[in-house]
């Protein structure tokens, strides 16, 4: 079973997977990013943490992964959630949890000093070249 919508995500990079080519020359990039939340739970403060892989085509948001993008960094992202059940060799049921990004920007407050896209941000679409203020 599949469901899908659209999302946002305020999260942090994990693992970032090699950018795979088709035969067709096009392009996907992949990484993994955690959004943890942190609440009270009998007096106890509680962390959980999930975890979701991000996947792109979108040839300008894989450049930026490539070039700009650390492990540890803090994006914002924006993408269709899709939520896929299956079921594993021992027959147990198993969650995958993937978003398709149309858009990544830097959480500039919480990117990391002297990085070069400390004051990046892209999308799928074009950026213009000049800053309107």
């Amino acid at each position: 079973m599949s469901t899908a919508a659209f999302t946002t995500l305020v999260a942090n990079v994990g693992r970032i997977d090699a950018i795979r080519t088709f035969a067709d020359g096009r392009q996907i990039s992949s990484f993994s990013a955690a959004v943890t939340r942190r609440f009270k739970s009998k007096g106890q403060t509680v962390e959980e943490t999930d975890w979701y892989t991000v996947k792109t085509t979108s040839p300008h948001l894989i450049s930026l992964i490539d070039k700009h993008v650390d492990v540890g960094d803090q994006l914002i992202i924006n993408g269709a959630l899709s939520i896929n059940t299956y079921e594993r060799n021992d027959g147990t049921k198993g969650t995958q949890v993937e978003v398709f990004a149309s858009d990544i920007r830097f959480n500039l407050a919480k990117k990391k000093p002297g990085s070069e896209a400390s004051t990046g941000q892209a999308s799928g679409s074009d950026l213009d070249d000049e800053i309107p203020f």
